[in-house]
């Protein structure tokens, strides 16, 4: 009697532990686990109004509450339409963090002429505060997100923006600067630790509507990952891709330049006006150039490209134009300059598709003669 009872309270307690989560199937997912939010479920879902005062009139209305150790959202995916913008990108909220809900927020800034990574001058300050620039643009709704458990493992923003004087759009290159509450952690309060985006997110203005940046999400430094290995030295040279609708063209290309130059003068050099042109207008990732081949081969000779990246430049619908110079006396593949012979130039464009991909576009070739002597004007 005593084993039989023995046994009914070892299955009892079989039971018991069945049931109190010891099988992973059963158990709380662990927080990278967790799924990630449906971006299209979050573009799906109601926006909801936003008061910019404190942007609008600065020093007037207090700024939101920031955080001082917030969670971190890596923009990945970004997508804009009319006037709203969505972010998508993997979630951190640390290990101290307790997930309330998403709810983002965003300050818009002029990016730099010259460095589209970073704001325009006067806007590298903290807006809000009396004495600050007015933003051009600011976000009047957007999707705030309830939850509670474990946070998801990538996040979506959606935004809506305008202007503080509701006026249209205004035409230019701006960096949303993402940031968000709904999160419960260490900060300046039990209720503030929020979020915010590793990084500025870019985003134009074309003919009124928001356009995202094709291929880069984020670019600190103002420029893109590329590939150019068609570029380098001694490769040969062809195109990446299908070009995306991109076109190079080229005008008063140099065909005959001499080994030999005045003292004044840095060397003598291959210039051209080089156009490219594309269906996709905005900021995009952009470099042009002119490179030099060994015709009989095919390989490049000079005007190699070895950068990793390539900067970010505006284009408009008549393209984008650069003075381009290749130098034959020196930086030669190989050599210090360029022998006499007969050889080929090419203009190029490269650019970053909207999967991240290089796309190289080469012009129509020319004859380009090096010769010993001044050539003839």
């Amino acid at each position: 009697m005593a084993g039989l009872c023995l046994v009914s309270l070892t299955l009892a307690l079989g039971a018991c532990d069945a049931l109190g989560g010891e099988d992973p199937a059963s158990s709380p997912p662990s927080p990278t686990a967790a799924p990630p939010m449906d971006p299209e479920s979050v573009a799906s879902s109601a926006s909801t109004p936003v008061d910019p005062s404190w942007l609008c009139r600065p020093g007037e209305e207090e700024p939101p509450v920031r955080s001082t150790e917030p969670g971190v959202l890596t923009p990945e995916v970004v997508s804009a339409e009319g006037s709203t913008i969505t972010v998508s990108g993997a979630l951190d909220l640390g290990e101290d963090a307790t997930y309330r809900g998403f709810v983002p927020e965003g300050v818009l800034l002029p990016a730099h002429p010259e460095n589209r990574g970073a704001p325009a001058p006067g806007y590298d300050v903290e807006l809000g505060q009396e004495g600050a620039p007015v933003p051009p643009m600011v976000v009047r709704e957007r999707v705030e997100i309830t939850g509670e458990g474990e946070a998801p493992s990538a996040a979506t923003a959606r935004l809506t923006l305008g202007t503080c004087d509701d006026a249209p759009l205004p035409e230019g290159q701006f960096l949303l600067r993402l940031s968000g509450g709904g999160v419960d952690g260490p900060g300046r309060g039990d209720d503030d630790a929020g979020w915010s985006a590793s990084g500025d997110v870019l985003v134009d203005v074309v003919d009124g509507e928001l356009r995202a940046v094709p291929g880069v999400a984020t670019a600190p430094s103002g420029e893109a990952p590329a590939d150019l290995s068609p570029l380098h030295c001694r490769a040969s040279l062809e195109p990446l891709g299908d070009g995306n609708g991109m076109t190079v063209t080229v005008e008063d290309p140099t065909t005959r330049v001499s080994t030999s130059f005045d003292e004044d003068e840095l060397g003598s050099s291959v210039t051209a006006q080089v156009t490219a042109t594309s269906p996709d207008l905005g900021t995009v990732a952009l470099l042009q150039g002119i490179v030099i081949t060994n015709p009989s081969t095919g390989t490049v000779v000079a005007g190699a490209r070895n950068t990793p990246t390539i900067p970010l430049q505006w284009m408009g619908e008549d393209g984008a134009t650069r003075a381009e110079r290749t130098w034959t006396t020196h930086g030669a593949c190989g050599t210090d300059s360029l022998s006499p012979g007969d050889y080929q130039a090419q203009a190029f464009a490269a650019t970053v598709d909207e999967e991240g991909d290089t796309q190289l576009v080469l012009s129509d070739p020319w004859a380009l003669e090096v010769v010993e002597a001044e050539p003839d004007s």
